[in-house]
């Protein structure tokens, strides 16, 4: 730690909120929509248990907050499981630092997570070349470094939008440009219309045509609480940074997608189309829309989210990686807490396994996993 540097780890909303202007400005800074404070919290609020707290790690080189491990506690068995807030709810998480400081500040970030006497420090769905559980490795205190393991990967495609929709567009195959105009015209004499807003209407809207998507394929991992936690990050985030692009009928919502900004990197997080109009490739023409938009406000990457989807594929200039790692730190937690994972990694195993199943098979897969959900409900 350097002379000027010191840490804090912050348990409740109302020690944080003299930080948040300063951690969303490392959020955009580093293009990580999904790092925000009004997201991450939101996040938290609406889905927090008894059995959970927070632990906000800040780093501060003087005056100025220059890093950020946005971190709760899962507490069972007398067993401390640190995750990334927002894990499982949304991909590109993790710690944020002002951009080059990263190993200067590790030491402090990993000194004050071992303050914790975490028995894991878990990162879900990071990008793949995110440093921070190699240097929290490297700069853990003590004689003894923790382990890491790799617990699994999902391909993640990304558009380059640079700003220019037609430039984008044109690069797309001729096949693809001539179907979706297609769809466009037979939308537009069904009069169809587009909006951008971020409103309750909207977010429920969003919510239904999600689920109507998922009915017939083994049914949505969404949750009820998704509602309260996307409304409060429509009032939390500035700078209308959250936006659902629509496809509407004189009848009723017809396809709906919901975005997430940060710098110039724009994040779909899900969405969802009546599936009475799938002829006109709803889904496809509203992620179009929303992409114009995009580029007209200068977004210069359009991350599509986990999983290489076919319709992801026809999108998409790149497919990055994204990786689940925890770190262990060793002492005479390290086989318990091993011991107590060992049913989410046996989970996680399975869950690769399937991603290389025939189609047909997922869907039964997942409806067999949705039916048990709503039993154990």
């Amino acid at each position: 730690m350097t002379a000027h540097e010191s840490t804090a780890i912050v348990e409740d909303l109302d020690s944080l909120a003299p930080y948040l202007s300063e951690w969303d400005a490392l959020a955009v800074a580093g293009g990580k929509p999904f790092c925000a404070p009004g997201w991450m919290l939101s996040w938290w609020q609406g889905t927090r248990s008894e059995r959970t707290r927070l632990k906000v790690i800040l780093v501060h080189e003087g005056d100025r907050l220059v890093g950020v491990g946005p971190f709760f506690a899962n507490m069972t068995f007398g067993l401390v499981e640190l995750r990334l807030l927002s894990a499982g709810f949304s991909h590109r998480i993790g710690i944020v630092a002002e951009p080059g400081l990263e190993e200067r500040i590790a030491p402090a970030m990993a000194a004050a997570l071992a303050a914790t006497h975490p028995a894991s420090v878990v990162f879900e769905g990071i990008e793949g070349d995110d440093p921070w559980p190699d240097l929290l490795v490297a700069n853990w205190p003590g004689r003894v470094r923790p382990r890491r393991r790799s617990d699994g990967e999902l391909q993640a495609p990304v558009i380059h939008l640079d700003g220019d929709y037609e430039a984008w567009i044109s690069r797309r195959e001729r096949r693809f440009r001539k179907e979706a105009r297609r769809h466009e015209r037979r939308l537009e004499e069904h009069q169809v219309s587009r909006r951008v807003a971020a409103d309750k209407q909207a977010i429920d809207a969003l919510l239904t045509l999600h689920h109507q998507r998922w009915s017939g394929r083994g049914g949505s991992n969404v949750q009820d609480s998704a509602r309260a936690v996307l409304l409060a990050a429509a009032d939390s985030l500035p700078d209308e940074r959250l936006l659902v692009a629509s496809l509407d009928s004189p009848l009723g919502p017809v396809s709906a997608e919901l975005i997430v900004r940060a710098g110039g990197t724009a994040v779909f997080w899900g969405g969802g189309f009546d599936p009475e109009w799938a002829q006109y490739g709803p889904g496809m023409q509203t992620m179009l829309f929303a992409l114009g938009v995009l580029a007209k406000d200068g977004t210069a990457t359009a991350d599509l989210g986990g999983g290489a989807h076919p319709y992801k594929r026809r999108l998409a200039d790149e497919t990055t990686t994204l990786v689940w790692r925890t770190v262990f730190p060793l002492g005479w937690r390290y086989p318990l807490i091993r011991l107590r994972l060992a049913p989410k990694h046996v989970r996680l195993g399975l869950r690769k396994a399937a991603r290389g199943l025939p189609p047909n098979w997922q869907r039964r897969l997942r409806s067999i996993r949705r039916g048990r959900t709503l039993r154990s409900g």
